[in-house]
């Protein structure tokens, strides 16, 4: 086929986008065949295909076109073969479902007719070869029967037709079973079912093949496509082709998308989890620490009645006696702080450890219920959850916890060197506030000079007693504080290890598929621009 310089140039654009696109598409599973056989039928023949139900006609049609008995007629289904038909003389096979028919017509000269299956018969493999072969036509001859024209089966094959953006000629056949007035009220019909179907009115033509009823004025149309718009239409319906693979292509990213976004959100689901989760255990952990400040505020309550009743006037030989102020002190101030202290504490402690263990049960409740995404991915985090889970211990992480407490109350200056375990520590720590209360009032007794100086000592001395008391109490929730703000980063760090890599991996793949996306629309793009280049000739 001789184009001139302009057609060149856009057949040079035509091949170079279809091989792009061939590139773009076959990673995305998409089934490239047509595109190939669209890329080599540009060098071949210009095809025009002859499709229809069977008995509609089609191979009576293109015998009577051609003026010869050249193919097989009858009412049932007689074509089961994709059959070529070229210049020349002779019969031979391409393949078990191309046959090769040579015949000496003119117009064969600069066309090949495709005579197919006929579809929506009982024989469902010749549909499935008339419909493999609609992307490699340049137009297609839709043969319908004037005595049923334009089924419903028909409207959904030239939906098919339609999709793979060929242009369509409708002929009517056996239109010598009507008269005049019926060839007119089919012919209004079957164009405005085209145009519903195919969006645009179609050319049509009421023939016989019986009778040579309308063959001169269909014959002519075909000369006249193949004088005026053979050329653009060999470009145009590869783009066609390309345009349909992509939109599957674009489907096919679309459902991939789908599934990361899935995945993605189960991401933000985890993350938000963690976040629900490290901010509840601040607002229990404040709870706890409202506890251990209970216990502080009756030591405090009790301390102002001791020094109310002890340092006076009247006692004042008892608090010479540093030994006798120091037992009363820690009987009626200390009492059971002690071992309440050590209670709340470890309670917390326990409770610290047990946090983690909460968080990886949550997740592993969430990955149950949440919207379902691949089966392998969420079984590879579920696994892991699940190791994760069986491998924690709450009693090993409280122990680990607690070490971290001792070790910051060691490194205050209220801890006595040498104190070793929790116990021990508040024991040392309530100890020392004793025995500083003791010195204070020996010093008190010491110091007496007067009724009006001993009010102030003692008022004095409550302050300090109480300044002693807020500081070991801020010791120690300070040393808690901190052990949990580092097992809390060290509880998030090991728990999105367990799955912020794959969401690591879900956001590069949603841009790789972006990046896709858009590499789809724009060969989408150019193909419909040269489409209409093409068009506006």
């Amino acid at each position: 086929m001789r184009l001139d310089p302009e057609l060149v140039a856009k057949a040079e654009a035509v091949r170079a986008l279809l091989a792009e696109g061939l590139e773009a598409l076959a990673p995305l599973g998409v089934e490239t065949a047509p595109l190939r056989q669209a890329l080599m039928d540009l060098e071949g023949p210009f095809l025009l295909v002859v499709a229809g139900e069977f008995n509609s006609g089609k191979s009576s049609l293109l015998n009577a076109l051609l003026g010869a008995p050249l193919l097989r007629e009858g009412v049932t289904p007689t074509t089961d073969k994709i059959q070529l038909i070229a210049y020349g003389e002779g019969t031979e096979a391409l393949g078990e479902d191309l046959v090769l028919v040579r015949f000496p017509h003119e117009l064969l000269k600069t066309l090949r007719f495709v005579d197919t299956p006929g579809t929506n018969a009982v024989i469902r493999r010749h549909q499935a070869l008339t419909e493999a072969f609609l992307p490699r036509a340049d137009l297609i001859l839709f043969t319908t029967s004037a005595d049923r024209p334009y089924a419903e089966s028909e409207r959904r094959f030239l939906e098919l037709i339609r999709s793979w953006g060929k242009k369509v000629v409708l002929v009517v056949n056996k239109a010598d079973l009507l008269n005049e007035a019926e060839k007119e009220e089919v012919r209004a019909f079957v164009l405005e079912k085209a145009r519903e179907t195919l969006g645009l009115v179609p050319p049509v033509f009421l023939v016989s093949a019986r009778t040579g009823e309308g063959l001169a004025e269909l014959e002519a149309k075909i000369r006249e496509v193949l004088r005026h718009e053979a050329a653009r239409l060999k470009l145009s319906s590869p783009l066609g082709v390309l345009q349909r693979l992509l939109e599957e292509g674009q489907d096919r990213l679309s459902a991939e998308r789908e599934r990361l976004l899935a995945e993605a959100e189960r991401c933000r689901t985890l993350d938000a989890l963690l976040k629900r989760h490290l901010r509840q255990t601040q607002e229990e952990f404040a709870g706890r620490k409202a506890r251990l400040a209970q216990v502080f505020a009756e030591i405090e309550e009790r301390g102002e009645r001791w020094f109310k009743e002890h340092v006076r006037l009247g006692r004042i030989l008892d608090l010479l006696n540093a030994s006798r102020v120091q037992k009363s002190f820690e009987s009626e101030v200390i009492r059971d702080a002690e071992e309440r202290l050590v209670l709340e504490l470890t309670d917390a402690l326990a409770w610290i450890g047990r946090r983690e263990r909460d968080l990886l049960a949550s997740a592993l409740d969430l990955i149950k219920t949440a919207r379902p995404v691949e089966a392998a991915e969420e079984g590879d985090l579920k696994a892991r959850l699940q190791e994760a889970l069986a491998r924690f211990s709450p009693e090993a992480e409280a122990a680990f916890v607690q070490g971290r407490v001792e070790a910051a109350l060691k490194a205050t200056a209220l801890a006595e060197a040498g104190a070793v375990g929790l116990g021990a520590l508040i024991a040392l720590l309530l100890h020392g506030l004793a025995a500083d209360v003791t010195g204070l009032t020996a010093g008190l007794a010491a110091a007496i000079l007067g009724l009006s100086v001993l009010p102030r000592r003692r008022e004095a001395a409550l302050r300090a007693f109480k300044r002693r008391l807020a500081a070991i109490r801020e010791e120690l929730e300070a040393a808690l504080e901190k052990a949990l703000a580092e097992e809390l980063e060290k509880s998030a760090e090991r728990f999105r290890v367990l799955y912020r890599p794959d969401c690591e991996r879900i956001q590069g793949a949603l841009e790789a598929l972006e990046a896709k996306v858009e590499r789809l629309r724009a060969l989408d793009d150019e193909a419909k621009r040269l489409r209409a280049n093409l068009e506006d000739g």
